[in-house]
């Protein structure tokens, strides 16, 4: 183990060093219009997406360095979309399935409807339905959002008196107005979502077996499609680098077994299946080709003409010329688990 040495490093002395390294100048961008772009993005992060081209630094504009990072920050737009409708199918099985099985709506406060006598509601997911005080001057909502009727309307202290008197109770914050269930899985983080669907069990009925069958996943194997869902949202949403990393495992299915076949497991590209498979929305490619052809080369048409990164990149998504973007391309494919053997 090393000793961690730290110099603080100001933005024109990195500069000046990573081109002493090799690295090109930009071919579009100015040295002020480079230095404001770094002023935002950080030289910490920046040296993330730097480090990729570490063994082929001479071959490289810092413009491809800029790319790879606009490029990931596009991506994240695309995986907090996906996860987000992935969340909802999740919410919308789980409460039809509890319902079906259980209709006392406070059931999920019941110790003997979980697996794990230790299970607790997490922080986040309470402070939605914590009392809340109106300070002064704070104005109301036009629309109220559903927590603040809820809790302005109902007590639990009236509902534990109507629905759970003679239960044994997981542990209990009395500052929190708990609401019924459908409430709380609305409201739910992610990650609590996913621990409620690990640990109900009402009677004989294993939530989790119902909502992988839901999604026609192996209910054995169905955690780790849970658990890859919350890696890859909250990567996302700390805007963490995207294309080139490695995932947690899961063992696919059907149509998204078969297409997997053409590219790297555990890679970007396989997360990207994998959302479509979540979605059922897999089956309609009978090949990788035409899932290439559809979807990833959509991201890269739609990255160049993106409003957005245009106005934050100083338009480098328009101005880089053909050839220099599909230099970029290729590596970012190839880091997203995509061979040149994969592609049609």
């Amino acid at each position: 183990m090393c000793r961690y040495t730290h110099g603080n490093r100001d933005i024109n002395s990195f500069l000046e060093e990573i081109y002493n390294r090799g690295l090109q100048r930009s071919r579009v961008l100015s040295d002020m219009d480079i230095i404001k772009l770094l002023s935002t993005i950080g030289i910490f992060r920046f040296k993330g997406y730097l480090y990729a081209f570490r063994n082929e630094l001479e071959r490289h504009t810092i413009d491809d360095i800029f790319t790879l990072y606009y490029f990931d920050k596009f991506l994240t737009r695309y995986v907090m979309e996906f996860t987000s409708s992935i969340e909802t199918l999740l919410k919308t099985h789980v409460v039809e399935l509890c319902y079906k099985w259980e209709s006392n709506p406070f059931f999920y406060l019941c110790a003997d409807n979980h697996k794990f006598k230790d299970f607790r509601i997490n922080q986040p997911t309470l402070d939605n339905w914590r009392a809340k005080k109106k300070r002064d001057g704070e104005d109301e909502e036009k629309y109220t959002h559903y927590c603040l009727y809820y809790k302005s309307k109902y007590l639990f202290e009236k509902n534990r008196n109507i629905y759970l008197t003679e239960e044994t109770l997981i542990e209990i914050d009395e500052s929190v107005n708990y609401p019924p269930f459908h409430y709380l899985v609305e409201s739910a983080t992610l990650g609590a979502l996913i621990s409620l669907i690990k640990s109900i069990k009402i009677g004989k009925y294993d939530l989790l077996r119902g909502v992988a069958r839901e999604f026609g996943v192996n209910p054995k194997l169905f955690k780790h499609y849970l658990e890859r869902l919350n890696e890859v949202r909250n990567r996302a949403a700390h805007r963490e680098r995207l294309f080139n990393r490695g995932f947690r495992s899961v063992r696919a299915f059907g149509q998204y077994h078969r297409l997997r076949k053409s590219i790297e497991p555990h890679c970007f590209s396989d997360v990207y299946l994998y959302f479509y498979f979540m979605l059922g929305r897999i089956d309609q490619y009978d090949s990788f080709d035409i899932f290439y052809n559809k979807e990833i080369e959509t991201l890269f048409t739609e990255y160049r003409n993106d409003r957005l990164i245009a106005e934050d990149s100083n338009a480098l998504n328009r101005k880089l010329s053909q050839n220099d973007f599909n230099k970029v391309k290729d590596f970012i494919l190839k880091g997203m688990g995509i061979n040149k053997k994969s592609r049609p």
